[in-house]
């Protein structure tokens, strides 16, 4: 994968992610004070909006993309698919025997749970064909920087909403940005362990 085709993705996908998280964050908490229905609509569904263009980021990456990482992209993306849709078809299950309840803002989490699996099985994949997992390229920006990075904005817009959201958000999104810090900072300790030892080894 070329340089430049890559950082055209870093130009497209990050703007169009934190948007997405400084919708979700900041203005969709106000749905429940929005009355009227067309602005409480067209509020609902701004999400989408950036979430197409972080996919017509990702499109694009793969197709600017060697045919040997396209054919990672394609087993993360296979993976993802496999795990999200059992899961959901439990999920279904157990709603249906009224073992648990679930109502119609499960389906929020389906696109970053899908995303967060797709990541690890690209990783996976990418393992498997003798390349790095924490790396989408030779010349990208390490995983854990960029989970560190996403831990930093996800808690920065916390902070800066704070006053907007319940308890429960603020709880659940203070775990997130603290379980995504975590994984960073293993991926990172991961990465320097690795380091060392072929430093070791070439030595």
């Amino acid at each position: 994968m070329s340089r430049q085709i890559y950082r055209r993705y870093q130009r497209e996908f990050w703007p169009a992610m934190l948007a997405y998280i400084a919708i979700m964050f900041l203005l969709w908490p106000l749905l429940p004070r929005v009355h009227n229905e067309l602005l409480k609509i067209a509020l609902a569904l701004l999400p989408v909006l950036p979430v197409l263009f972080v996919v017509r980021a990702m499109v694009r990456l793969v197709l600017g993309s060697d045919e040997l990482e396209q054919r990672i992209h394609l087993i993360g993306l296979a993976i993802a698919a496999t795990v999200v849709s059992t899961l959901s078809l439990a999920g279904g299950f157990l709603a249906a025997a009224g073992v648990v309840k679930l109502d119609g803002t499960i389906l929020i989490w389906v696109w970053p749970t899908l995303v967060v699996v797709y990541t690890a099985g690209r990783g996976w994949a990418s393992r498997r064909y003798g390349g790095a997992s924490d790396v989408l390229c030779d010349n990208s920006v390490a995983l854990y920087w960029r989970v560190l990075l996403v831990a930093l904005a996800i808690a920065a817009l916390t902070a800066l909403g704070r006053h907007q959201l319940s308890d429960h958000q603020l709880g659940m999104l203070c775990g997130m940005s603290s379980a995504l810090a975590a994984w960073g900072l293993v991926l990172a300790i991961l990465h320097w362990r690795r380091r060392q030892r072929g430093d070791r080894e070439a030595s």
